[in-house]
């Protein structure tokens, strides 16, 4: 897992940008805090930064092949790579133990059809130096980030958007689109369009080619496996993420998805998990965290001998201001904080954790597709989390999106085929905007997350689940509960869905510094915004209300962090 970034002038690298380089390799240090290097041609700067999971000798960076024409940016994880060695064995002399290495001897042997080969999650970028053309791919589900920029002089790119502002690479250009998106529908934004109107995220499953200035990108084609049982493609998952030489732990939260990852683990893992001094009354108006997650965490914990860490944080605010300064494409989810806050903590015992994204997305996870009033169209989804009064108005989006599902071949004329365009929107929207999140708040402290249900197997298991199977007897994910069933205590398998956890008590805490930065700030947000409205908030009074206030404020804090 590392930290890539680049800079391609097309005129010719100046002195200054030497200096960008340095700065983006020092701004990506907490990606890659155990190795790092830059290289350089008369017209590319190319940045990267090593943590250590595979062969933690140190080596030479960026990584070049032996004849010196190819350099590579490689962030991710691959993890069939050791069979992947063996067969590139006869034609490449290997001199490290690490998959990047791996995919760049795939690369150079088979091309772009290498892409197809690598189980696992990437961003990577493969610069030829003798013909100045540049190849970029990103996993499936885009689980490893890569926001680029391209203009005519330039093309400039980077595993996080923040760098490659603060390095004077590309001027801070706030999108009004992109931003009342994420006031709207927070948990849709920055999925396909980012807040930044000169940066663009290259797509889940894409390519780019960057040749004499001129940049294309495509789908590439991808194996469909078969799908074995769940629970025997999802242990395949577990024993391939959990090795690695450096230690790897869990985040568990007592749900079925992180306690089926606990259940299929080798071997016991150091398993952290958030807690707050919730009452029993904080649960009664909250939307998605419907119950405590400590008793069934420390249950699963100590069923598999898993070494527990209950993780608290001891100054939220100060946890609250560091997350939203992290995020850089806007805190979305009050959750956030409590990534953040588990990554800091893990830090100190591993270099990885097994998370349990992506399970709800790709197995029909969620219990508001059990409503049919929520499920006519996107609006209702809109007005179920609340949406704050912007510039441009929620039809505007919900346009948007019906305009996308039916892209995509899904139609709205029954409640099977609303549950299906709303899952489409979650998998091509809600599971990028997680799995970035993920990624941004956990490598912000040298943690890498692996995300076994992001496997090619598992991802079969859940596409070929009918609908009727996956929401029997009203039951959200009920194929993947019955799976569970055989390795989890009932109560635990069939758990009603809980979000993982936030500070539910902590609305005065959000509103106050809220309220504080809107006095220092709140010019700043004006032009997408209907001022009068958002001046006269008062404090919040249910868990919708906090949730406004939540990204408001973080709305606030990044224009504070690129504004200055």
């Amino acid at each position: 897992m590392c930290g890539i970034a680049g800079l391609i002038r097309y005129s010719g690298l100046t002195p200054a940008d030497h200096y960008r380089a340095a700065r983006l390799r020092s701004l990506l240090h907490h990606r890659g805090p155990d190795g790092d290097g830059l290289a350089f041609t008369h017209v590319a700067a190319l940045v990267q930064t090593r943590l250590a999971l595979v062969d933690p000798a140190a080596y030479s960076l960026p990584l070049q092949s032996l004849n010196g024409r190819y350099t590579l940016l490689f962030n991710g994880e691959i993890y069939n790579h050791d069979a992947l060695r063996q067969e590139l064995a006869p034609f490449t002399n290997f001199q490290t133990r690490t998959d990047s290495e791996v995919v760049l001897a795939a690369l150079l042997r088979w091309g772009h059809a290498a892409l197809s080969r690598l189980e696992g999650m990437f961003s990577l970028f493969l610069w030829d130096n003798e013909e100045h053309t540049g190849f970029a791919a990103v996993d499936p589900l885009s689980v490893k980030p890569f926001l680029y920029h391209a203009s005519e002089s330039q093309f400039a790119f980077s595993s996080e958007a923040g760098p490659l502002i603060e390095t004077d690479i590309l001027p801070f250009r706030p999108g009004e689109e992109a931003i009342c998106e994420y006031l709207t529908a927070p948990y849709f934004s920055g999925a396909r369009e980012l807040p930044f109107t000169n940066l663009r995220r290259l797509l889940p499953g894409h390519c780019l080619e960057l040749h004499n200035g001129r940049v294309t990108t495509a789908i590439y084609s991808l194996p469909r496996p078969e799908a074995p049982p769940l629970l025997t493609a999802l242990g395949r998952a577990v024993s391939s993420h959990v090795r690695a030489d450096s230690p790897v732990g869990l985040f568990l939260s007592g749900g079925v998805d992180s306690s089926l990852l606990a259940a299929l683990a080798p071997e016991p893992l150091p398993a952290f998990t958030i807690r707050y001094p919730h009452r029993a009354e904080h649960y009664r108006d909250a939307l998605i965290v419907t119950s405590d997650d400590l008793p069934f965490a420390r249950r699963v914990a100590e069923m598999f001998a898993h070494p527990h860490h209950i993780v608290s944080p001891s100054n939220f605010g100060e946890a609250l201001e560091r997350t939203l300064r992290t995020n850089d494409l806007i805190a979305a989810w009050e959750q956030e904080v409590s990534q953040n806050v588990l990554a800091h903590a893990a830090s100190a015992h591993v270099k990885a954790v097994l998370v349990g994204d992506a399970a709800d997305e790709t197995h029909y996870g969620y219990s508001f597709l059990l409503h049919p009033q929520r499920l006519t169209s996107p609006r209702q989804l809109l007005d179920y989390f609340g949406h704050l009064p912007v510039r441009l108005p929620a039809a505007h989006f919900v346009d948007k999106y019906l305009a996308f599902t039916h892209s995509q071949g899904h139609n709205w004329h029954s409640p099977d085929d609303q549950r299906l365009a709303i899952t489409c929107l979650i998998r091509n929207f809600w599971l990028t905007r997680l799995l970035h999140n993920g990624d941004i708040h956990l490598m912000a402290h040298g943690v890498e997350g692996r995300v076994p249900f992001a496997h090619p197997e598992v991802l079969a298991c859940g596409e070929q689940v009918p609908l009727s199977a996956a929401l029997l007897h009203g039951i959200e994910k009920h194929h993947l509960r019955s799976a569970a069933s055989s390795v989890l205590p009932p109560d635990i398998a069939w758990r009603p869905k809980s979000a993982l956890t936030k500070n539910l008590a902590a609305r005065g805490i959000i509103h106050t510094l809220f309220r504080k930065y809107w006095a220092s700030h709140g010019a700043l947000i004006e032009p997408y915004v209907h001022a009068n409205e958002v001046a006269a908030l008062g404090p919040p009074v249910d868990d919708r209300e906090a949730g406004l206030r939540f990204r408001l404020l973080a709305l606030l804090v990044w224009f504070a962090r690129f504004s200055s």
